[in-house]
């Protein structure tokens, strides 16, 4: 059973074991770093690809835009802003004070 006692500080591990440990946290915190790129691409690659709802798509060509689920989206979390979402105002309002 787990408790307090059983605790060891890294400080008090011998060199070894100090480096056995902190090699598994490296490759644990790789490992999430590549599958944070992949979802990372994934999203750049499905946003930058044409919207597939004809409706959406007719709108976005007559404002002049770009038919891509990026701008899609960007419209539709503005109208959802327009109609008092405060989260999705929020979020305009942090994408804009990025640039």
């Amino acid at each position: 059973m787990a408790n307090d006692h059983n605790l060891i500080p890294i400080n008090q591990r011998t060199k070894s074991e100090q480096r056995e440990i902190q090699q598994k946290g490296g490759l644990a915190s790789g490992k999430v770093r590549r599958q944070r790129a992949d979802l990372k691409r994934a999203f750049d690659t499905l946003l930058s690809s044409e919207v597939n709802n004809e409706q959406m798509r007719e709108l976005l060509i007559g404002l002049g835009y770009e038919p891509t689920n990026e701008m899609a989206l960007a419209l539709v979390v503005l109208q959802k802003a327009l109609n008092g979402d405060v989260k999705a105002f929020s979020k305009i309002q942090e994408v804009m004070d990025k640039e």
